[in-house]
């Protein structure tokens, strides 16, 4: 699906999102069965930080940011912006500009099986930030993708909506509907 870029989906009850907030990563995939874990490679650009929040999705090409501009629009208080390539890519697709604009959201941070940037001002403005790499090769803004589609992150189905907890142990999806 591409060039698809879906307005307020379904999200998960804001009430559900704040108890899971209280618990670890860890403790959220054994109490669904062990389930929803994204892969050990997706690590927390900095240490001590929890969060939870509804999924907003983005599907994007390789080297390409252009849909994450998007997907900006369509992020709110409370979301955690999930990002994902069709193929393989570690390039910096998300940096301070990008935290920036979704800081002024109410957007709790960042999840991509990609690369980010600037991870030291990521840090310094306290913007939560989980990805495969970091990498300071910068990126085109050329072709479509999707916002707001499900995808899938390193073995899990992620829907907009769904709640995203993530913390020093990793990331873990929690379908909406649960």
């Amino acid at each position: 699906m591409s060039g698809v870029v879906v307005t307020n989906p379904p999200k998960a009850d804001a009430a559900d999102v704040e108890a899971l907030a209280a618990y670890g990563v860890a403790t959220v995939s054994e109490a669904m069965g062990r389930t929803g874990l994204l892969g050990p490679g997706i690590r927390p650009v900095q240490q001590g930080v929890r969060v939870a929040g509804t999924a907003v999705t983005v599907l994007s090409w390789p080297g390409d940011n252009l849909m994450i501009h998007a997907a900006v629009e369509q992020c709110g208080e409370g979301d955690i912006l999930v990002v994902t390539t069709t193929s393989p890519s570690t390039d910096g697709l998300f940096g301070e500009l990008f935290a920036t604009a979704l800081q002024r959201r109410g957007v709790r941070g960042i999840v991509t099986n990609t690369g980010i940037r600037d991870t030291q001002e990521l840090r310094e403005m306290g913007f939560a930030a989980w990805s495969r790499a970091v990498s300071a090769q910068g990126t085109v803004k050329a072709t479509g993708g999707s916002v707001n589609v499900p995808i899938a992150v390193d073995g899990q189905v992620i829907r907009p909506g769904d709640v995203i907890v993530a913390d020093d142990d990793g990331v873990v999806v929690v379908p909406r509907e649960r």
